[in-house]
């Protein structure tokens, strides 16, 4: 059963200044960044015409939505033409999913959806609704540091796959996938390889050619962008068909009216993370290891989840043995730091973590697992305030036992 809201404490936090405050969920989301602000405030008032229409203000409109594809494009490496503007990370994988899945069937070339047992709900429901739809879901384990083995996932591929997908970066351990060798595997038996890439702009490539993807999904507000704002880029020759009827936007690919202050901030953010990816990455790290150090001195028997593999330079996925995950978010969102007991999507709906589950994390160690994700505004002050919270919080908790 839920804790009852402390309404007290709720207004206290909203009240308080932002500076007083330190953010350290953002894999769920992102401050917008100054400059994506500025991109989009023309659209916001000034300027307002659809992109559809051929007068001035409609060719305005569209100007700025093809500026920002090619924009997008180039951080890919790919031709304006392969980017799909959507309303996000979640609808970008759903059209890919469910676009390629049903224009292979229906042209007989598979059933099989196979991606790891590891995927983000976007992915992980989307796959099990086709499977209720008469598709076959194969999900392959994960070891025991959250990395999915290549090699099974290569062995899961044959020749009735209709498409492979897989996480580039988990957003809860931050774990980097393989995504290389498992899109060389789909390559070989000629199978669409579709790669969640949300967590990873402005911290990995996004190279497509180098990935090997026939499909990317991203959302801005991941990056410094806008919340509700997304994109898929679909390698040109890709069996894909359209799920939303009623518009003939983006190539008949996702039709509705552009959201063009959406898109313009979502380009300038990806610029942006992109531009600075070299000089952010180390930075990040000297971070999270400052912050890991500190908390196995508050919890000598934390236990990080993932560390054994090769993860995101700015997340930290920890249990806290003997220690509730509700009680350690709620106690350090009262000490004025933000942080999250897994995915944004399902935090508080007290269902055990699919991840963890299938990492074999035991049951009662689940309970007790925090995520702290750093960003572009973190600091090493940041850093330091949140450990002396955390050690706060960690002895209150342990008293009361």
């Amino acid at each position: 059963m839920a804790e009852p809201l402390d309404l007290d404490a709720l207004k206290r936090g909203l009240s308080a200044p932002a500076s007083a405050r330190i953010y350290l969920d953002h894999n769920a989301s992102t401050p917008l960044r100054p400059e994506v602000r500025a991109a989009m405030d023309p659209w916001l008032g000034a300027r307002f015409g659809n992109a559809e229409s051929l007068h001035r203000e409609g060719q305005a409109a569209r100007a700025a939505v093809e500026s920002a594809r090619r924009a997008c494009a180039e951080v890919l490496g790919c031709e304006p033409e392969a980017i799909v503007f959507t309303g996000g990370g979640t609808e970008a994988l759903n059209l890919a999913l469910r676009g390629i899945a049903w224009t292979r069937r229906l042209a007989g070339q598979g059933m099989r959806l196979v991606a790891s047992a590891v995927e983000h709900a976007a992915v992980d429901e989307t796959l099990l609704s086709l499977d209720e739809e008469g598709f076959d879901r194969l999900l392959v384990s994960p070891e025991a540091d959250g990395r999915v083995d290549p090699e099974r996932y290569a062995a899961a591929l044959d020749d009735w796959t209709a498409l492979g997908a897989l996480i580039y970066a988990h957003n809860e351990t931050g774990v980097i996938q393989p995504v290389r060798e498992a899109a060389a595997a789909c390559a070989e038996l000629r199978i669409p390889f579709v790669l969640d890439a949300v967590q990873a702009a402005g911290k990995l490539t996004l190279k497509v050619e180098e990935l090997g993807c026939a499909a990317l999904a991203l959302s801005a507000h991941k990056f410094g962008g806008p919340q509700g704002a997304g994109l898929l880029y679909l390698r040109p020759g890709t069996p894909f068909r359209g799920a939303l009827t009623g518009g003939g936007q983006e190539g008949g690919r996702r039709g509705g009216t552009h959201a063009v202050a959406q898109i313009a901030g979502l380009a300038e953010a990806l610029r942006l993370a992109e531009a600075g990816r070299a000089a952010e990455t180390p930075r990040l790290n000297a971070l999270r290891e400052s912050l890991e150090a500190g908390l196995l001195r508050i919890a000598p028997n934390l236990v990080l989840h993932g560390a054994g593999a090769e993860r995101l330079s700015q997340t930290i996925f920890a249990s806290f043995p003997g220690l509730e995950s509700a009680a350690l978010v709620n106690g350090l969102d009262l000490e004025g730091v933000a942080v999250s007991s897994g995915a944004a999507c399902s935090e508080g709906t007290h269902v055990a973590n699919r991840t963890l589950q299938a990492m074999g994390v035991s049951a009662a160690l689940a309970k007790s697992a925090v995520r702290f994700s750093l960003g572009r505004t973190s600091t090493a002050t940041d850093v330091e305030r949140a450990l002396e919270g955390m050690a706060r919080v960690v002895n209150r908790l342990k008293s009361k036992k």
